[in-house]
C-alpha cells in the first residue's frame, strides 16, 4: 500500500528540528527501501520550516503507523498534527530518480476533495490526465490521489512538481479540471525541499 504522510511543524519550537536532525536521517536511511518521495515544505523565501512530507510504501495502516510514531522529530515533539492518508501512485515514480538542476524550484500541492466528489473526480479523470500529460515526465516529482482507508473513495490530491515561483504554481492550477470544476475544499501550497543529508538523493 502506498500512503501520503504530512506532519506539521509546531512553530513554538523550531529549535527542536536541529535537536533530532541526526537521528531523523539516520531512522530514514534505516528505512529507506520504504520512501517514494521525502522532504520538507518551508516558506516561500525558504527561511521558516513548516512540515515534513512523505510518499511511503507499506503492507498496511499498522505499519505506516507505527513507523510514523517511532519517527525521531516526531518523538521529539516537532510536529503538531500528523495526517497519514492512503494514497495512489499512478506514474510510479522515485524522487531519487528525478532529475534536478541548480536553480530549480520544487513545491507541494495537497488538494483536499469536497465530500461526495468521487463520482465526478471519476468523471473527469481522463481530462485531468491528459492536463497532466505535458507535466509528467520534467515536471511532476510524483503526483497521485489521496484515497479513503480501504483505497476505493477519492479524497483529494498529493504532488510534488517543478515550477519557477508561485505565480505558476496558480496559472498551473486555474486549467485543471479538477480544481476548475469546483472539486476541492481546500489547496495548500507550500515550497518544498528534497530531503536527506546534504547531497544525498532520497
Amino acid at each position: 500500500m502506498d500512503f501520503h504522510v504530512q506532519l506539521i511543524d509546531d512553530q513554538r519550537h523550531p529549535e527542536r528540528r536541529r535537536q533530532s536532525r541526526d537521528d531523523h536521517w539516520q531512522y530514514f536511511d534505516d528505512h529507506a527501501d520504504r520512501f517514494i518521495a521525502r522532504g520538507a515544505t518551508r516558506s516561500d523565501d525558504n527561511e521558516q520550516f513548516l512540515s515534513s512530507v512523505l510518499f511511503v510504501a507499506f503492507p498496511d495502516w499498522e505499519a505506516v503507523r507505527r513507523f510514523i510514531g517511532n519517527e525521531p522529530n516526531n518523538l521529539n515533539g516537532v510536529y503538531k498534527e500528523v495526517n497519514i492518508t492512503r494514497w495512489g501512485n499512478p506514474l510510479g515514480k522515485l524522487q531519487r530518480d528525478f532529475v534536478r538542476e541548480d536553480g530549480d524550484v520544487f513545491w507541494y500541492i495537497r488538494g483536499t476533495g469536497k465530500p461526495g466528489m468521487n463520482d465526478r473526480r471519476n468523471e473527469l479523470l481522463p481530462a485531468h490526465n491528459e492536463y497532466f500529460a505535458p507535466y509528467d515526465e520534467n515536471h511532476f516529482i510524483v503526483r497521485g490521489a489521496m484515497l479513503d482507508e480501504a483505497g476505493e473513495i477519492w479524497r483529494g490530491s498529493a504532488n510534488l512538481i517543478k515550477l519557477p515561483d508561485r505565480a505558476a504554481v496558480t496559472a498551473f492550477l486555474e486549467d485543471e479540471p479538477f480544481y476548475r470544476n469546483g472539486l476541492y475544499e481546500s489547496v495548500l501550497v507550500e515550497r518544498y525541499n528534497f530531503g536527506g543529508r546534504p547531497g544525498q538523493r532520497t
